[in-house]
Formats: C-alpha cells, structure tokens, sequence
C-alpha cells in the first residue's frame, strides 16, 4: 500500500463501516470494488461481473443493472454526508458519466472574526455577567447535545419482518420483475406519415399464438403480419411494483426493477426475483406455474386447488358483494429457483395492489405467519389469498389455503 493510499483508506472505511450503508451489503462490495479500481478504466462488464455477481453472459445494453446500482451508490453517499459524515473534509464522489471513485474536499465555513485595534473598557459586573451567560449557553448546548446523541442511540431501529428477512438471507441479488402485456401492432399507409394500430388480445400473451386470436387474424389479412410490442405495463401492477421497492428499500434490502422482457428465468440461475402480475402477464415463468398446486384461472376470476386435501375447497371464486365491491382470489407462493439457489416469489392477481399490501403489512403478515406455522413451517407453499377490493381499492386481505409446494404431486 502507498503512502497516498494509507492516508486515503480511513474516507472509505468510515463510509462502509457506517449505520447508513450497514443494510446495503451490495453497494458497500460495490464502493469497495470501485476504490480498488479508482485509477483503472473499468466499463460496465467488467463492474458486473467484478462487484455484483453477474455471470459471462451480462449484456450492458440490455441490462442497465450497473447504472442502477452506481445512481443507487451516489444516492447512498450522499445521505452518509448529509448525517453520519457530515463533519468530514474528505469525501468519496461518483462523477456522473463515470464509475469511477473520487475524493472530494468539502469546504469548511468558518465564522468571519472582526478585529480591531481599540478594545472597549468592559466594568467588571458586565464582563462576570457575560461570562456566566457564556457558561450556560456552552452548558446548555452541551446538555443538548449529548441529550440528541443518546436519542439517536436509543431509537429504535426498523426491524424487517421474519418473511422478508428469511427470503432475503441466502446475499443472493434480487430482481422484481414487472409485467409487460403483449400488444400488437400495424403501420398503416406507410411512411412517416403512417399511422399506428395497437391491439391487445387478453387470451393471448405470446407474440407465437397470434394466429389464434380471430382478431387479430382479421387485421393480419387487412395490415399485414402484425409486429410485437412489449413495451407497455399495466398502471395498478407499475404503482405496485413502485410500493413494493420501497417498502424493501426501507427494510434495507435492494432490489432492481425490470421488465419481464428481462429473461426471468435465465435470473434464476443466480438471482432471486419477485415477479408480479395476472394470469396472463406472468406468462415467462409457466415451467413454474405449471409445477404449482393452486392455478389461476382464465382473467384470475378463480384459483383451483388441483389436490384438494379433506375439507379444502376445490376451487375459490370471485365474489361480488356489489358492483363496486368485489372479493378477488390471488396467489402468493414461494418457490426454489434453480438448483435451490435462489426462490422466486410469485404475486398472481387481478389486484396485485392488494397482495403487496398484504405483504407490507405487519397485520398480514402475522395472519401468514401463523397459518405458515399451522402447516410446519415449509421452506417453500404456496398460499390463496382473498382480496377485497372497492372501486378499484385494496380494502384488506386474509390467506385462505397454504399449502407446502410439491412439484411432483402437482404435475401427476
């Protein structure tokens, strides 16, 4: 080590060692890695598959995975300088556009001192008077100070729930997978002056089974083949999705928001994913819907249990108690990714709003906690959730049927 580097190494150990990085295990690997690598030209590739775990196969133009995590770092070092570090001269900075680590010197203002030459005749009464007054100002701020100190001490920290905490313990990267519908698509009259059709069949949720939409046959014959569009999400599953990342980002788990376009099945490999959505745009991962015992139905209208077991209902519908109030059936499962590595958390719903309320909830998660634990606590279940919503709002949900996950039972 160099004499630079041994006057530079404390600004990163104060960092990493610090409350505000001590839940992000993945960005202090990444400050670290972008230390080591401070006078090296190092591209997103090499970023990936250095700091974050990403295998040979990462693609930087596919995968924005590094930017997202370096903003994330950014963000982070700027809130470690707003509060823990605030008293500190030197401090670590990403440029934007860059990946590299850089020291920064913080300019410490200091009071400006009037002097002059003439110094006023001061009685002794004033100048005792000006000393206690001085006393107790420096008393009082002391008392403040150390009162502030040791409430800081005190709080109590946020503790994340048992659930999340055990899907989360296996230090895999995790990914959240947001549901991106298939539509399809026409340029009519050709040109720059053509117009668009888009037209989405709710049946059909592959680009492959467009023959079998009669629709979208009926446009083929007028427009011509139609061209894939995967690019739009479903508002409700996006201000979900937007929830559920907070909520984790709070409980100091990272998580990395992409579309279902983004091979969640080959993410398994290495990554845990939470992936939400209906019956249709969860799609991607059918080798594990089909595994499962409670499937969802055609417009998630109803969950059926393949195996009913002695006093379980074989199917749980849809209830309408009004127009605008309406009980909907969900899935919530946790399932082992590839080779037991990782898992997968499925929220399969109409509403999927209403399954990461149940999720970000201590009341919902003690109601399954304690039916988790009624079924012997199984590493892996799947769970039917009743949702009930009005005018398009989650009002609550209760678990209905948990069921350890079985694979080979399901597919008999």
């Amino acid at each position: 080590m160099t004499a630079k580097e041994e006057t530079l190494a404390p600004c990163l150990a104060r960092v990493v060692e610090s409350r505000c990085f001590e839940k992000a295990p993945t960005l202090r690997n990444l400050l670290i890695y972008l230390w080591e690598h401070r006078d090296a030209s190092i591209s997103e590739y090499a970023v990936a598959t250095g700091a974050l775990g990403r295998n040979a196969s990462f693609d930087p133009k596919t995968d924005a995975t590094v930017r997202v995590q370096i903003s994330r770092l950014r963000q982070r070092l700027a809130k470690f300088y707003e509060d823990e570090g605030r008293t500190l001269t030197e401090r670590l900075e990403i440029p934007l556009g860059s990946h590299q680590v850089q020291i920064k010197l913080a300019q410490v203002e200091e009071s400006p001192v009037a002097e002059s030459s003439v110094q006023p005749r001061r009685s002794p009464a004033l100048l005792a008077l000006a000393l206690g007054c001085g006393a107790l100002t420096i008393l009082s701020i002391t008392l403040g100070v150390a009162l502030f100190r040791e409430r800081i001490a005190t709080a109590p920290k946020t503790i994340a729930p048992a659930f999340w905490t055990t899907f989360f313990d296996n230090a895999r990267p995790t990914r959240l997978i947001l549901p991106t519908p298939v539509f399809f698509h026409w340029i009519l009259g050709g040109g720059d002056e053509g117009h668009s059709l888009m037209f989405r069949d709710t049946e059909i949720n592959d680009y492959r089974d467009h023959d079998k939409s009669s629709q979208i046959v009926l446009f083929g014959r007028q427009f011509g083949p139609p061209k894939l569009a995967s690019s739009y999400t479903v508002t409700s599953d996006t201000f979900a999705a937007v929830r559920l990342e907070r909520f984790l980002d709070r409980m100091g788990f990272e998580i990395n928001v992409l579309s279902s376009a983004n091979a969640p099945l080959e993410a398994l490999d290495r990554e845990n994913v939470v992936a939400l959505g209906t019956w249709g745009t969860l799609t991607p991962l059918k080798p594990y819907l089909d595994r499962m015992n409670f499937v969802m139905s055609t417009h998630e209208e109803s969950v059926s249990n393949r195996n009913p077991l002695r006093g379980e209902p074989h199917q749980v519908d849809k209830l309408e108690e009004s127009k605008s109030r309406i009980t909907w059936p969900g899935i919530i499962a946790v399932l082992p990714g590839h080779n037991n590595q990782t898992r997968l958390l499925l929220l399969a719903s109409r509403h999927t709003a209403a399954l990461v309320s149940f999720l970000t909830s201590s009341n919902g998660l003690d109601q399954l906690r304690k039916l988790w634990k009624e079924n012997k606590s199984p590493d892996f279940y799947e769970v039917v959730v009743n949702s009930e919503i009005d005018n398009e709002s989650p009002v609550r949900s209760w678990p209905v049927i948990l069921r350890p996950y079985k694979p080979e039972s399901n597919t008999q």
